[in-house]
This record gives structure tokens, C-alpha cells and sequence, in this order.
């Protein structure tokens, strides 16, 4: 289960004072989460519950990608995916996740896949708080075969049951691109 985000967690806080000035150290999981993005606060396009099998497959969710007025780079943030490795690039994004997914996952499909697709093409980018509190990131998919190759695109193989937190944000700070996040288990469904 997240915890609470305040930044700093009170029990954990180790001060001390030093000419006057107040120096203090997070714990483990405040370092686990980035500043500025609030994963427990209320999300912008809602909460949903779906289930291994869901249909229609894909389910789609209208948004609109990009950080808003207030954006946060989440370069700066010093996240890394945690299946590649690499440090997440440039994408604005809003401080509230845009969805909350709780999925239950079952043993009939192995991969469940967010991606989206915007009504402009714009370049969208997709960040993701998986439950176990890991970060996923992507900005363009990366293949050859598909649509659009500014499409973010993020697989959860054997993905686990819980809470999904998602950002949907843009390269290019802008913040008016209408488009879909996609949910599928589906291989054959991409952008």
C-alpha cells in the first residue's frame, strides 16, 4: 500500500542543526518518489478497477496530454524506468497523476500495455507509478511496425495486481493535445 505523500516523512527525518541551518535526511521511500509528482493525490480524468479479461479490449480513456499551466519536467525529477534502467528524458507533466488503474491480474494474459494516441499528433509521454512504487517512463515507442513513432507506449509484463498511477504529459511542454490512453492485454493492440 502507498503511504502518504508529504515530501519528508516525520519519523524518519534525522536533523540536525548546524550554524543555524536545519539539515535533514529522507527515508528510503521518500527517496523512491520524486519531488513535485504526488502520487496519492486526487487524479485529473479519474479512478478505475479493471479486471484480467476486460472487455472491450482495448478500453479507451479520453485525456489531454501535457502538464498544464504548472508543469513539471520530469527530467528533473532524477527517476529512472525500472525495467531499462535509463533515466526518464523530457516530459511535462501535471504534479496530480491523470488516472488511477487498479488492476487485478489473473493468469489468462501475461502483458497489459498503456499507450496513447493523440488527435493531433502530438508527442505525448506516458509516466507511471506501478504498485510496488517502481517508475516506468517512455516517450516514443521505439517501433518500426507501428503507428505513429511519437506514441508512448509501456508494457507490464506479468504485471502485477494493484495500483497504476499515470501521467500522461507531452515532450514540448504544450499542454492542449486531446487524444486516448489505451489500456490492452492484447499484443496485437499498439499505437
Amino acid at each position: 500500500m502507498k503511504r502518504s505523500w508529504v515530501g519528508w516523512s516525520v519519523v524518519a527525518v534525522v536533523a540536525i542543526m548546524i550554524g543555524g541551518a536545519l539539515l535533514a535526511a529522507p527515508d528510503a521511500d521518500a527517496q523512491r518518489r520524486p519531488r513535485g509528482l504526488n502520487y496519492n493525490a486526487r487524479p485529473t480524468y479519474g479512478r478505475y478497477t479493471l479486471r484480467t479479461g476486460f472487455t472491450p479490449d482495448p478500453w479507451g480513456f479520453p485525456i489531454t496530454a501535457g502538464g498544464g499551466r504548472n508543469p513539471i519536467d520530469v527530467a528533473t525529477l532524477g527517476i529512472s524506468d525500472s525495467a531499462t534502467g535509463q533515466a526518464c528524458g523530457q516530459s511535462f507533466v501535471t504534479r496530480n497523476p491523470d488516472f488511477k488503474f487498479t488492476f487485478q491480474a489473473g493468469s489468462q494474459f501475461s502483458l497489459v500495455r498503456f499507450y496513447v494516441v493523440t488527435q493531433n499528433n502530438a508527442d505525448a509521454t506516458l509516466v507511471i507509478n506501478q504498485p510496488d512504487t517502481r517508475w516506468r517512463c517512455n516517450d516514443d515507442h521505439g517501433q518500426s511496425n507501428w503507428g505513429n513513432r511519437l506514441a508512448p507506449s509501456i508494457d507490464f509484463t506479468s504485471p502485477q495486481s494493484g495500483r497504476y498511477d499515470i501521467w500522461v504529459g507531452s515532450y514540448d511542454r504544450t499542454s492542449r493535445n486531446p487524444g486516448t490512453l489505451f489500456v490492452t492485454e492484447l499484443q496485437n493492440n499498439h499505437p
